[in-house]
């Protein structure tokens, strides 16, 4: 392999790792022999663990918001249609319900330790709200909805809730959290 796509491979073994048992339970051998390269490869690569953390989280949002803005900006729909076709892609999912999302549980395990770990998800979350409050913002211009709230506020709760309703979903081990999430989210607030 190449080095990028050395370098590739780690982050997309790293994603599928990471996400389903966490940065903490995961050394870099454990990456590396699910990668199957030398363990000096990753320090090739990576200045840190921590550095290849925040690298998989990119990838992670990536491919998350690649498929978020392919939904919220479908004009084939109107915005509230598009607003409920990606939050009902939510809250389809049949399961298993142990990993959760990246994004949120590498805030709940790395917030408080890492800055470059926080910073990374910040990053994430600020760009999540924008995708969401353009679309909101459109909802609202096109008449379909009368909230006087301002759309970051409305993205970032919506956002928050959701994420709950995620690690709801890892306790329960069902999606009724996800299905209870859509069903407030557009008969309550975005109305």
């Amino acid at each position: 392999m190449k080095q990028t796509g050395t370098r590739d491979h780690l982050i997309a073994t790293g994603l599928k790792l990471l996400h389903a048992r966490g940065f903490h339970a995961c050394g870099v051998q454990d990456i590396t022999a699910a990668a199957e390269v030398p363990k000096g490869t990753f320090y090739t690569h990576f200045d840190s663990k921590e550095q290849f953390g925040a690298d998989v989280l990119g990838r992670y949002w990536e491919q998350r918001a690649s498929r978020a803005q392919t939904i919220l900006s479908d004009e084939s729909r109107s915005p509230l249609e598009r607003l409920k076709a990606y939050f009902a892609s939510k809250a389809q999912v049949t399961g298993p319900f142990d990993k959760g999302c990246m994004i949120g549980n590498f805030s709940a395990e790395m917030a408080a330790d890492s800055r470059l770990m926080r910073d990374r998800l910040g990053a994430v979350l600020a760009a999540w709200t924008q995708m969401l409050a353009t679309c909101i913002r459109e909802a609202r211009s096109a008449g379909e909805l009368t909230t006087g709230q301002d759309p970051e506020t409305i993205a970032a709760f919506l956002i928050d809730a959701f994420e709950g309703a995620v690690l709801r979903t890892k306790v329960d081990r069902d999606g009724t959290a996800l299905k209870r999430f859509e069903s407030v989210v557009f008969s309550v607030i975005l109305i």
